[in-house]
């Protein structure tokens, strides 16, 4: 890899803390065309039995490598996987629509809930995984037929499972559920071949303005650096400072595939991160999230523009929220922000830190005889309507995730099995104009503090006492650590430490104090975490 167009002080980073690697989609082509034809007939140019009829995410298609390897012989170097997928992602992926209602899957987003599109697919396939895995992909009817049969034939005993015993699974699936997934998930080569020669000249910008949340530490500004090296592989610098003051410096390693999903890894203060960001070629922009390797659950939502576009564009604006009286810095983050900055008139401007294309930075004081008001701001000729809120008081409060997993396990650096820890925010809200709570014209107002405590979720838990088993929780941050996994002998039939909870916000202002809360299952650990689940 060439890092010569690096900063000295990026080049010292990666050199001294990265291996290097070299990537090249073309060589993968060359392995699938001689490894995979001793199983698969044909080439890619003229098409490869069941290869050439699927489309998939990278993370599809190393599952798919990883599962040749452990079930069919495929003998493969690391460097080899990597080209193949590299390959086959680029030329056999998906768009970026057809990811984006499944990111969250790939992002490692904690506790989210699938709504469920079918019934039928929810029965037949979702009891067991994901829908977005079965969305994650792109099948002829006879490969989705294919992947039905080695169901059977891998997973036998699934037939006699709840939502399966009481029905013909294997008639249904081929004969109901098969064309319902290639009217919905067909492969569909030429909207991919479309898409593919709308980015063909594609040029990735090298620095993205970004902005960034995460739990407890709260929001923060970074500027990513994409260098492209000698071979199909970038060197990946992040910068980002928190509203707090915390600064940190990101160096890694970065693979992007079909010219919209990019892949990185990188180290920060000894920690291993991953990232995953989901880029949009038409609008130079981008959406993901950074997680931690062993712990996918603590991370950041993310969400970037190239940093020199023309386009005057507002990725954020933090806090969300100033309360009557008080003094705030504000931070406006977007691109071409040079013009001057109008903000509600109910805000006066006490000095001005930083104003620059991609970032603003103002000392304000909201006028203490404010009442409930949702502002715009003005950028030069543009302007962003409710972009920033100046309130008197919080009228509600939610609680995030209002459904949550946490999950006992060993100990860290000790055991490979580690725990899942769960983070809840309270987010204030306002009533908005017609003053009831819960409708279209609420006001967020942001992640506001709050002290947390647990709570039984119902007359089991009580009776189990699952609170004295579960973990704990941070008082002041809102962050649940887990118990230790495995047999418990103070427990009734020495079970293990799982329970059923409620995690409860309190948010006081003055006489005022407002409560809510959110349920959380702490249960076993999970052994089988492939990327996508």
């Amino acid at each position: 890899m060439n890092y010569k167009k690096l900063s000295k002080i990026g080049i010292g980073a990666l050199l001294s803390s990265l291996p290097l690697f070299a990537i090249d989609a073309q060589i993968g082509k060359d392995v699938i065309n001689s490894k995979c034809t001793a199983c698969h007939v044909g080439n890619l140019d003229a098409g490869l039995s069941r290869i050439s009829d699927q489309r998939k995410t990278p993370e599809g298609w190393y599952m798919t490598v990883k599962r040749m390897q452990r079930e069919h012989g495929l003998s493969i170097t690391r460097d080899e996987e990597s080209n193949v997928i590299k390959y086959l992602s680029d030329y056999q992926g998906l768009t970026p629509d057809e990811i984006k209602p499944y990111s969250y899957v790939l992002d490692k987003t904690p506790n989210v809930q699938e709504e469920g599109k079918d019934d039928l697919l929810t029965e037949m396939c979702v009891r067991c995984h994901s829908e977005a895995r079965i969305g994650l992909q792109r099948r002829t009817a006879n490969e989705w037929n294919s992947l039905v049969n080695y169901h059977v034939a891998q997973f036998p005993s699934f037939e006699v499972q709840a939502q399966a015993r009481d029905r013909d699974w294997f008639g249904v699936a081929q004969n109901e559920v098969v064309p319902y997934l290639e009217e919905n998930f067909g492969k569909d080569k030429a909207k991919f071949d479309k898409y593919k020669k709308s980015v063909k000249n594609y040029e990735l910008p090298k620095k993205w303005i970004t902005y960034g949340h995460t739990p407890i530490l709260g929001d923060f500004t970074a500027v990513l650096t994409l260098i492209k090296s000698t071979d199909e592989s970038y060197a990946m610098l992040m910068d980002y400072k928190y509203a707090s003051g915390q600064e940190y410096k990101a160096r890694g390693i970065a693979v992007v595939y079909g010219e919209s999903e990019l892949r990185a890894s990188f180290t920060v203060n000894g920690v291993k991160y991953r990232q995953i960001l989901h880029l949009n070629p038409k609008t130079n922009s981008f959406e993901g999230r950074m997680f931690e390797a062993l712990h996918p659950e603590n991370g950041s939502t993310l969400v970037g523009k190239a940093k020199d576009s023309k386009e005057t564009t507002l990725l954020a604006v933090y806090p969300k929220a100033v309360k009557a009286g008080t003094k705030e810095t504000i931070s406006i983050v977007g691109t071409n922000l040079s013009g001057n900055v109008k903000l509600p008139s109910t805000l006066k401007v006490l000095s001005t830190i930083k104003h620059t294309d991609n970032e603003i930075v103002l000392d304000v004081i909201a006028n203490k005889n404010v009442k409930t008001f949702d502002g715009s701001i003005s950028i030069g000729a543009k302007t962003f309507k409710n972009s920033l809120a100046v309130y008197d008081k919080v009228d509600y409060i939610k609680v995030t995730p209002d459904y949550a997993i946490s999950r006992i396990g060993g100990d860290e650096g000790k055991d490979k099995i580690l725990k899942e820890y769960a983070t809840f925010e309270a987010i204030g809200y306002l009533n908005g104009k017609d003053g009831e709570k819960g409708t279209a014209d609420d006001i967020e107002l942001g992640v506001i503090p709050a002290t947390w405590h647990l709570e039984a979720f119902d007359e089991q838990a009580v009776e189990d006492k699952d609170l004295d088993y579960v973990g704990q929780i941070d008082e002041k941050t809102g962050k649940f650590t887990p118990n230790i996994s495995g047999p418990n002998e103070k427990r009734k039939l020495m079970t293990n430490n799982a329970g059923n909870i409620s995690v409860v916000a309190t948010y006081k202002d003055g006489n005022v104090e407002l409560s809510e809360k959110s349920h959380m299952i702490v249960t076993v650990p999970k052994f089988v975490n492939p990327p996508i689940n």
